[in-house]
């Protein structure tokens, strides 16, 4: 029940936010806007944003040095490509489970701490989004886009929401990274604390729950080594100007007229609408995208409704193809991902699970 209740939550914003971005959604002005789009910038869009994912790899073969160095580059694209092809189909995003389990297994890992460095990914996701959106907020030409109406009228409903998706992004920031501060630079202490609190043993919940907490602060030791660390904010950084390119060239395609350091600002509205936990982020991207180029940059209705799909489109549809070309060449069946997206643990941790 609990599975049928979060796909009829997934459907339901779906359908939602699809309602919403269809309410101003012109088809015919749309296609026809599509159709008078430069097809080699959209084509460069997809190579660019493709591109991108061999640099996550690598960024995640950094985290994931602490439990095994030098992991191969190909299984960790692999795996990566399969796993985001998974969240784009599925509701609820079980790829992000998918992935760091399937890694495990063929890396002989921990699953728990592979999955650790995924939550270190989205941190290092988060801060790199918000770090690039407030140098926009904070330069003159973003503070005259996120300026409220001179005449004293309403703020746009995508300045709204935009301060408030930026205000609630930044107090999650605030409040993950100093707890990860204190788990990264004190964990023997944290983990001798919650023992002491643990009266009945290892084989109570609360001592498995010590010991599945254990190897997942094993999987935050690459945060600990100012080599992984600065290739870690280096890759993520990359990573990000190179998805912030790809959206600008899937805009100057359509001839839309931002600069490049608009896509700062852009970007947090489609972060947050992939983010939403509908299948490959369908509606709430279409929807935010739209909001944001009419509202702060005055791009006509019906253009900023074909780019937002065109964005969408590019971001998504590539690596489901080649995620299920993967899938396929490395024998990984259909049946299996719903297991491995319920497996605690695939391996001993490699190298001993110390912290």
């Amino acid at each position: 029940m609990k599975s049928i209740t979060r796909v009829l939550l997934s459907l339901l914003l779906t359908g939602a936010f699809l309602f919403l971005f269809l309410r101003s959604f012109d088809l015919n002005a749309a296609w026809a806007s599509l159709r008078g789009a430069s097809s080699t910038l959209l084509i460069l869009a997809v190579a660019v944003n493709l591109a991108a994912y061999p640099v996550r790899a690598w960024r995640w073969r950094n985290l994931l040095s602490p439990m095994k160095e030098r992991i191969g580059l190909y299984n960790l694209t692999s795996t990566t490509l399969i796993g985001f092809m998974i969240s784009f189909l599925v509701p609820m995003r079980i790829g992000e489970v998918v992935r760091p389990v399937l890694l495990a297994r063929r890396e002989r890992l921990p699953a728990t701490g592979a999955i650790a460095t995924i939550a270190l990914e989205r941190l290092f996701d988060a801060m790199t989004v918000m770090g690039l959106y407030l140098v926009f907020s904070i330069s003159a030409h973003g503070r005259a886009i996120l300026a409220p109406p001179a005449d004293g009228g309403a703020s746009s409903s995508a300045s709204v929401l935009m301060r408030q998706g930026a205000m609630a992004a930044s107090i999650v920031v605030a409040i993950g990274l100093p707890l990860l501060v204190v788990l990264v630079a004190a964990p023997k202490p944290f983990v001798a604390w919650l023992h002491r609190l643990n009266r009945g043993g290892p084989d109570t919940a609360f001592g498995r729950g010590i010991a599945l907490l254990e190897q997942f602060l094993h999987g935050l030791k690459s945060v600990r080594r100012l080599r992984e660390l600065s290739r870690i904010a280096a890759s993520s950084l990359v990573m990000w100007l190179m998805i912030d390119l790809s959206v600008w060239l899937g805009l100057r395609a359509f001839d839309v007229p931002l600069g490049f350091f608009d896509t700062f600002l852009l970007m947090v509205a489609l972060t947050v609408g992939i983010s939403v936990p509908t299948p490959g982020g369908v509606g709430p991207y279409e929807y935010f995208c739209q909001i944001s180029l009419t509202d702060f940059w005055g791009v006509p209705a019906a253009v900023a409704g074909a780019v937002a799909v065109t964005l969408h489109a590019i971001a998504i549809l590539p690596p489901i193809v080649i995620g299920l070309f993967l899938m396929w060449k490395d024998g990984v069946r259909p049946a299996e991902v719903k297991e491995l997206a319920h497996v605690p643990d695939a391996a001993e941790p490699a190298g001993g699970g110390t912290l």
